[in-house]
């Protein structure tokens, strides 16, 4: 292997140790190629791939899990969105419409059952999106900030 693909190669393990919540998270990975064609996947199973992408620097890797994880949130919130909508829309509409606080304190309570109970299944996985995320964004923030030094 000559000297350029083992810099690139360094630099690549360097974005994983850098990204490491992220490939913990979403069971992702990372194959090195002979060909100078590395790929970078997501696990959904133990079969099954949902992400497969191939890349060649490090700096791809970089904006492929940026891309991943921007997908991912939008995913999330939206499933969270959904989840929900549901639970608001349960309501029973044959009930009277009083406008009685006795009649509005259930429909609230109802609500914010779903709301914890939508929170409790999410947050987990947002948390640990948001981490990764922000973790992605530092550091090209800081890279940034560096060339701008030079």
């Amino acid at each position: 292997m000559n000297e350029d693909k083992l810099r690139e190669k360094d630099k690549i393990l360097r974005v994983v140790e850098k990204y490491r919540d992220y490939f913990r998270e979403w069971n992702a990975d990372v194959a090195f190629g002979v060909n100078d064609r590395n790929i970078f996947y997501v696990l959904v199973g133990e079969k099954e791939m949902e992400t497969f992408v191939f890349f060649q620097t490090a700096e791809q890797l970089e904006k492929i899990i940026l891309g991943t994880l921007a997908e991912n949130l939008d995913v999330i919130l939206g499933a969270g969105i959904d989840e929900v909508n549901v639970g608001f829309t349960t309501e029973n509409a044959d009930e009277k419409n009083y406008k009685s606080i006795e009649y509005y304190l259930p429909i609230l309570t109802q609500k914010l059952d779903v709301l914890c109970k939508a929170g409790e299944n999410w947050s987990y996985m947002l948390q640990e999106t948001f981490n990764s995320l922000k973790n992605v964004c530092t550091d090209i923030a800081d890279r940034e900030k560096k060339d701008s030094r030079k």
